[in-house]
């Protein structure tokens, strides 16, 4: 199962972070986005300035919701103010549904019955990064083609946590 790192203190501070696989070896970056309105991260191939997903913060009735793109998929995640869990309603071609807690990187991403994406966030050594050990957001996906819909849907999810609105 292919997996993607990405240090958790980094993406606290900064919305610019580097992503890794589990070599150690960076396949994507992040950058934030200032001058779009609302929060914007753009995701770029490692080693390019070739951008090849982003994160948007958009604005409707409901208050802020982050849509997601990948390739030619795209999609959108709110928070869902009619439940006192916490929920999030989910806009994509495929049925896509949050099964744990989001905030906190710890949750199940899954397509219909299957588990498409496991978000965990522990301390862990990325080889080949650092000396020492620090918190890191792991996700690890069951098929390689789900890699990059999938990590913009994780910083999506992070994105509307850190910034959206709470009721």
């Amino acid at each position: 199962m292919p997996k993607l790192f990405i240090k958790a203190q980094d993406l606290e501070d900064y919305d610019s972070v580097k992503v890794f696989d589990e070599r150690g070896k960076e396949v994507y970056y992040t950058k934030d986005d200032f001058i779009a309105t609302g929060h914007r991260i753009k995701i770029f191939l490692a080693d390019t300035i070739n951008e090849c997903a982003y994160v948007q913060e958009k604005y409707g009735r409901e208050g802020s919701y982050f849509e997601f793109s990948a390739r030619d998929k795209f999609g959108t995640v709110e928070r869902d103010t009619m439940s006192r869990l916490q929920r999030y309603i989910i806009d994509y071609d495929e049925d896509l549904e949050v099964e744990g807690d989001g905030f906190s990187w710890r949750y199940v991403l899954y397509r219909g019955a299957l588990p498409m994406m496991t978000v965990k966030n522990e301390n862990y050594l990325i080889h080949g990064q650092a000396l020492n050990m620090c918190e890191t957001y792991i996700m690890e996906f069951d098929i390689d083609s789900d890699m990059l819909i999938g990590l913009a849907f994780a910083l999506a999810l992070y994105a509307l946590n850190k910034y959206g609105d709470y009721f």
